[in-house]
């Protein structure tokens, strides 16, 4: 069983794998390179993944309105 928490950029995780992923702080992504980087922030969890957001980040974002319906 884990216990640790370790926070870091999505770059730092790339390759490797952790039981639960929480992503943060979406503002100011290049619109190009947010996918890619949710992409690899995502997929490095086996067990959970979360996305924290504000509901005006999640509205611009085409991807995370569609999670959440309308």
């Amino acid at each position: 069983m884990a216990t640790s928490v370790v926070a870091d950029t999505f770059l730092r995780f790339k390759g490797l794998e952790r039981p639960a992923v929480i992503v943060t702080d979406l503002g100011g992504q290049a619109r190009q390179q947010a996918g890619v980087r949710m992409h690899i922030a995502l997929t490095r969890a086996f067990d959970a993944a979360r996305i924290v957001a504000t509901g005006e980040a999640i509205r611009e974002d085409p991807v995370l309105a569609g999670l959440v319906g309308s």
